[in-house]
């Protein structure tokens, strides 16, 4: 069993190692510096708590779920209008579909087939849910 972590481990640093993984380290700490992007974010994630709150309530206020909905969205595309966050969100996108791919070839060599699992990954790229 030690061998199998030792590879394991191993596998892990290549992925950490691999371009695409730097790109998307690289992305997030760019995101991380944006002002903007961190004040967004902080925005988004207090309306997200304040739903949150208000949905445990006993009888939670339509209008008031409504508004906080409405801010989240307009949080979140003022994110997504964002270079930076854009950039973050392909390079995670890329590196989820990397990791796909590792536990294709992982699923490949364990069982002989190479079907992709009914299971999620993730990634709502491999998740048939997510579609």
């Amino acid at each position: 069993m030690d061998a199998v972590f030792q590879k394991t481990r191993e596998l892990g640093q290549a992925l950490m190692e691999s371009e695409t993984y730097q790109k998307m380290k690289a992305a997030e700490e760019k995101a991380m510096k944006n002002e903007e992007a961190a004040r967004t974010m902080g925005e988004y994630l207090e309306k997200r708590q304040q739903l949150q709150d208000l949905m445990q309530s006993e009888n939670p206020d339509p209008g008031a779920l409504k508004r906080l909905s409405d801010e989240m969205d307009a949080a979140q595309e003022r994110l997504q209008m964002m270079d930076d966050i854009a950039a973050l969100t392909a390079a995670r996108n890329d590196f989820n579909d990397l990791i796909g791919q590792v536990n294709q070839v992982l699923q490949f060599i364990v069982t002989g087939n190479m079907e992709p699992s009914s299971g999620c990954t993730g990634s709502c790229a491999t998740c048939p849910g997510c579609h």
